[in-house]
């Protein structure tokens, strides 16, 4: 009989994977140098775990132990990417490995929240959650598919993240369902812009006298040292100052955005220097209501062989079973003049 390996050994090796999963692309946050140290410690890991020193397990536990192992790696490679950082090992990785990824992670917003909670956000019109769902329900869905089914993947990666999506679809299919609405009836919202440019961060620099860093639409800087200039951002895009030492100097940002377009300034120092923020809010544009789909009028089935049937029939023409009159949606059986789905909460007349 087939012995498994040894899972007390497999847990503590996978710790440090763990971690990083829990943390999700916060882990950017991290200094370079924990984030590498990360990095060191899962790929020797890794390599523990290949030689055998936890023993034998089955191929299935294989995979999901080695996909943990994988998965957590390209989330460091991710988080050294997105902060610019010269890294070597974030090569290890290909660009469709790490595209894949951050495309999971955008629908992480929905992994933290119950299905009966994303029910409510799409009923109260949540922006946020209707342009994640008309994505998914109008390209997301097709994108994911071809890049799960690209043979460039490694097993390992296409593993966790097939995993990963199913939970998703699964809730996300549960919760629509519970609202009362379909994936159609997200294709069918009018697509929101997004007139965002991409984050630009200016790293490193050391300025002089006078200089004047203007960075447009707003943007980041990190690790600098400014004495006697002028940062200034207009569009209302945002002034970020991180990491960095400023004297005698003006930050000024200005333009129409909003609260969370102002400056942010963390882990600097600032003395003999002016911060100023003007911000204009956009006056907000009527919405229109959204539509409701229409009621689903209730249709009579056999429950045994499950043949619809005309309405008043009695009896299925198929089986001889006596028909039941169920949801238009669902097909959920309803009792005698039922207004309501008890499953799905639609409407039936």
């Amino acid at each position: 009989m087939f012995k498994e390996g040894n899972r007390e050994c497999i847990d503590n090796l996978l710790k440090p994977s763990k971690s990083v999963l829990d943390t999700g692309l916060s882990i950017r946050n991290e200094t370079f140098e924990k984030r590498q140290q990360l990095w060191d410690e899962i790929k020797a890991n890794a390599g523990r775990y290949k030689k055998g020193e936890c023993g034998t397990f089955l191929k299935d536990l294989n995979i999901v132990f080695s996909a943990r192992f994988d998965a957590s790696l390209l989330l460091l490679a991710l988080a050294f990417r997105q902060n610019n950082e010269p890294f070597e090992g974030s090569a290890y990785f290909s660009a469709r490995e790490i595209e894949a990824y951050e495309t999971i992670e955008k629908f992480s917003y929905f992994r933290i929240l119950t299905k009966s909670e994303i029910a409510k956000k799409i009923r109260s019109k949540d922006e946020k959650t209707l342009t994640l769902l008309r994505e998914y329900a109008v390209s997301m869905k097709q994108h994911m598919d071809e890049i799960l089914g690209d043979a460039g993947i490694r097993d390992t990666i296409r593993s966790y993240l097939k995993k990963q999506w199913n939970e998703n679809t699964k809730k996300i299919g549960d919760a629509i369902s519970s609202a009362g609405v379909d994936l159609d009836w997200f294709s069918s919202l009018p697509a929101t812009k997004d007139a965002a440019e991409p984050q630009q961060i200016i790293y490193n620099i050391n300025t002089g006298d006078d200089a004047a860093i203007n960075l447009g639409t707003g943007n980041i800087i990190k690790d600098a040292v400014v004495t006697g200039s002028t940062i200034e951002s207009s569009g209302g895009g945002g002034t970020t100052v991180k990491d960095s030492v400023v004297t005698k100097s003006n930050i000024k940002n200005e333009g129409v955005g909003g609260a969370d377009k102002g400056i942010s300034i963390s882990d600097s120092v600032i003395t003999s220097s002016t911060i100023k923020n003007v911000q204009e809010r956009p006056a907000e544009p009527e919405k229109e209501p959204v539509k409701e789909p229409p009621p689903q009028p209730p249709q009579y089935m056999c429950l045994l062989c499950k043949t619809t049937a005309k309405p008043g029939a009695k009896f299925c023409t198929t089986c001889g079973a006596k028909n039941s009159m169920v949801c238009g949606s669902c097909s959920t059986p309803l009792a005698p003049n039922a207004k309501f789905c008890p499953q799905c909460g639609r409407k039936t007349y």
